[in-house]
């Protein structure tokens, strides 16, 4: 089975982005750049701080000064197959598709993700109510019109595989094997 030599992922909060990166790591060898630590990198070094709001400053900034598209473009220097997750701007996609990627975006139930979310208990997003949780979402599924700004609704519109992450981790996985392999 032959899978496309570049991908990026995007998708709601915990529809299982990175559960995708395992897979595609532990099981085909492939290479994983995560934007978000690139991000963290860049805020802890600048700010000391890797808070949402410190990062998405951070995340502005570095587009602004270099280009819609800089995290992925920095990841495409890692050994291919690769797989760069967190992609959240249409520069980052449209530097995906560029370099001949393949766009992954994968959603699953509110609730589900927010369950999925207090359990993994990642720094304070296991004390938001689900409200919170949806409100923050929104923040970050649609930031503006440009390259530069968040808008992970549109990337999910563009994208040339969507999945539904909604059972298994097992089914899951035949899910994105399956799409995947039709690329």
């Amino acid at each position: 089975m032959k899978l496309p030599n570049l991908i990026g992922v995007s998708g709601t909060f915990g529809s299982g982005k990175d559960s995708l990166a395992r897979i595609l790591v532990n099981e085909y060898g492939y290479t994983e750049v995560s934007t978000s630590d690139l991000v963290r990198e860049v805020a802890m070094r600048e700010r000391g701080s890797i808070e949402r709001p410190v990062l998405a400053e951070v995340a502005t900034m570095c587009r602004e000064k270099y280009g819609a598209g800089y995290f992925v473009e920095v990841g495409l220097d890692k050994p291919r197959p690769l797989v760069i997750t967190g992609i959240r701007s249409l520069g980052e996609m449209k530097a995906l598709k560029q370099a001949d990627g393949i766009m992954v975006y994968i959603d699953a139930p509110i609730e589900e993700r927010y369950r999925r979310m207090i359990g993994r208990a990642r720094d304070a997003e296991a004390q938001v109510s689900l409200e919170e949780f949806h409100r923050r979402e929104e923040q970050e599924m649609y930031g503006g019109d440009s390259d530069m700004d968040f808008n992970i609704r549109e990337i999910g519109r563009r994208a040339d595989v969507k999945i539904v992450n909604d059972g298994t981790f097992e089914e899951f996985r035949g899910r994105v094997v399956k799409a995947l392999s039709k690329t």
